[in-house]
């Protein structure tokens, strides 16, 4: 019986180490993204901050750091979805990830051009399964917005696969608009869309009669 007990008491203490092993790992990985996103980000903040720089030449350092974490490719299949991925040729889905990637690009370098005055704080990151969320409050002198990058886990680094802002998922907000053009046209409708100058930004509302362009990514 004694021998029983014994061998019940080891699996119990193997079990909390693998238990605290992964509670551990788990801090590492969520702590190993928000310090990504915290460089990633004051990097981009420096670059905005560099009055002489010229605008083309700050525009290409933007890129330059976000590339690396920002999986454009993957996101522009993600917004158009499922089924109508299948749809496409594959010619058709080269050209759906070229102009989208493009408008992607050229919309964020919009919107963080903005920004020069931000100031970010990070929340408590969680992690779920090979993903991990943070998310984060972006504050400018008017205005607070609340910003959760989603963070996956492919071939040994993190990149960011959708943005949340207010709630409202970057990549359903697409794929909602998508759906729409592809259930009244067709493949050649949603490359005329992708292919026109994305309204600019519209000015929020604020207290005191002000006002400021919302958005960001």
């Amino acid at each position: 019986m004694k021998k029983r007990y014994g061998a019940v008491a080891v699996v119990l203490i193997a079990m909390v180490f693998v238990i605290l092993s992964y509670s551990a790992q788990a801090g590492d990985r969520t702590a190993e993204v928000v310090t990504l996103l915290k460089t990633r980000t004051d990097a981009i903040l420096a670059i905005l901050e560099q009055t002489g720089l010229a605008e083309t030449d700050k525009r290409k350092q933007i890129m330059d750091v976000v590339n690396p974490v920002i999986n454009f490719p993957l996101m522009a299949k993600l917004s158009l979805g499922k089924e109508n991925w299948a749809r496409l040729s594959p010619e058709e889905r080269d050209r759906f990830v070229d102009l989208f990637v493009t408008r992607l690009k050229n919309s964020y370098l919009d919107k963080t051009s903005l920004y020069s005055d931000l100031t970010i704080t990070y929340e408590a990151a969680t992690e779920e399964g090979d993903k991990v969320f943070v998310p984060t409050l972006l504050k400018t002198k008017n205005d607070v917005i609340k910003v959760v990058y989603r963070f996956y886990s492919a071939e040994g680094r993190w990149q960011v696969y959708d943005v949340e802002i207010e709630g409202v998922s970057f990549i359903k907000s697409y794929r909602s608009q998508f759906d729409e053009i592809l259930a009244k046209g067709s493949v050649a409708d949603l490359f005329v869309e992708l292919n026109k100058k994305e309204t600019p930004v519209p000015a929020r509302p604020e207290a005191g009669g002000q006002s400021q362009a919302a958005g960001q990514q």
